[in-house]
């Protein structure tokens, strides 16, 4: 939707400038006329870097709290547009409030809220715009709504719990990192030095690591060139189709992290599924959502297309994800069990928070086999930088001793 900038005069006559989100320059004119001033020009203004960065730079939690708000205000009874107003008034982000206020803008040019939520791809997901377009099919947007924000504060909550998990890995790995530069870059050279003039034998421990340093301070461009190289070729090969499937495969193969990554992925597949089909929405709607960038891993987003021309040539879902592979046995059963009882979401739901708590358990346990891990690689870094400082400064001692 585009945003115009505007002259007009008021009532009094006094000359009034401002910005204004409309269809084209007549909506600017009506808009204005509405609000008791005379438009005398408009033009156009094309949206800027920084105006889609303050869009990019909206977080998720903001998000949530559009949604309550505006399920809120329905619920209440007040037409769409009446909402999107509220919304609009009281939304603490300015970002967001721009974003709504164009929202309401194309709703009052004719778009449903699904059309107008879907020129904002940046803010809302595909399963966003899934279930807004179902709740307004279905006439239950307020409660569609609600489930939506439900959904994503399980999904900040999840990010913050990892974010929070990685935290003591990043202050290890950068801790022995500042440690390597600083001893081994710096102290140990000066220290060789001296003890060169003192015509000192420097030890084969020392030699060894001040070698290795200066290899790589004589050939860091290529290391980064390298690494360079690497990353990006492994980054343009897992864009790929077959690449990034065979790519999250093996992330899936990784001691714990694997672990931990099939669990986020079966944590969202299980809540997703639960939102889409308690909102009433179609099986073959809630796969092509889910199989397009709807779990995190393509791997399994790709079984989830084999499982949908499963269920299409006639088998029941639990059989569909039985045949097509990579699913845990538990997952088979609670979904067999739904299909027997009819409460399907209520089994996807369960699944999802006993998923939750399994990635919880895993991020811990990661973090109890990092944690050792880290001390030993600590104590064997901080153990050969000493033992290349103590021999020669040993040997110094025992020439001294024999001196005397």
């Amino acid at each position: 939707m585009p945003n115009y900038s505007y002259k007009a005069v008021d009532r009094s006559g006094r000359v009034v400038k401002g910005m204004a989100v409309a269809l084209d320059e007549t909506d600017v004119e009506l808009k204005l006329s509405h609000a008791g001033l005379a438009l005398i020009q408009s033009r156009s203004v094309q949206e800027n870097i920084l105006s889609r960065w303050s869009s990019a730079s909206i977080k998720l939690r903001t998000v949530v709290e559009f949604y309550h708000r505006l399920a809120q205000t329905l619920e209440i009874g007040l037409p769409l547009l009446s909402a999107l107003e509220e919304n609009n008034r009281y939304l603490p982000s300015k970002p967001m409030r721009r974003i709504s206020g164009e929202i309401k803008a194309a709703v009052e040019g004719g778009r449903t809220l699904f059309e107008a939520m879907g020129a904002h791809g940046r803010i809302f997901s595909k399963l966003d715009l899934a279930i807004v377009r179902m709740g307004e099919q279905t006439g239950v947007l307020p409660a569609c709504l609600k489930q939506l924000a439900a959904f994503l504060q399980w999904k900040e909550e999840l990010r913050a719990h990892i974010r929070k998990a990685t935290i003591y890995p990043a202050f290890v790995v950068v801790s022995i990192v500042a440690v390597l530069a600083v001893w081994i870059g710096y102290v140990l050279p000066q220290m060789v030095k001296v003890l060169a003039e003192m015509q000192v034998v420097i030890p084969a421990a020392t030699l060894l690591v001040l070698q290795v340093s200066d290899f790589a301070k004589a050939h860091w461009l290529w290391f980064c060139l390298s690494g360079g190289v690497a990353a990006g070729s492994m980054y343009l090969y897992q864009r790929t189709d077959n690449g990034g499937i065979r790519f999250d495969r093996w992330l899936l193969k990784i001691p714990l992290l694997g672990m931990v990554l099939r669990n986020i992925a079966l944590a969202r597949l299980c809540h997703n599924f639960a939102t889409m089909f308690g909102a009433g929405m179609a099986i073959q709607q809630i796969f092509s959502t889910l199989s397009d960038s709807g779990l995190g891993n393509r791997h399994l987003e790709n079984r989830l297309k084999i499982v949908y021309k499963e269920i299409e040539s006639g088998e029941g879902i639990a059989t569909a994800f039985e045949a097509a592979g990579g699913y845990p046995s538990l997952l088979l059963g609670a979904i067999r069990n739904g299909e027997a009882t009819g409460t399907l979401d209520q089994s996807f739901q369960r699944l999802g928070d006993y998923f939750d708590a399994e990635v919880k358990r895993t991020v811990q346990a990661l973090l109890s086999a990092i944690e050792p891990m880290a001390i030993i690689a600590l104590g064997a870094i901080f153990g050969l930088i000493v033992l290349s400082i103590l021999l020669p400064l040993y040997d110094v001692m025992g020439a001294m001793g024999k001196a005397y």
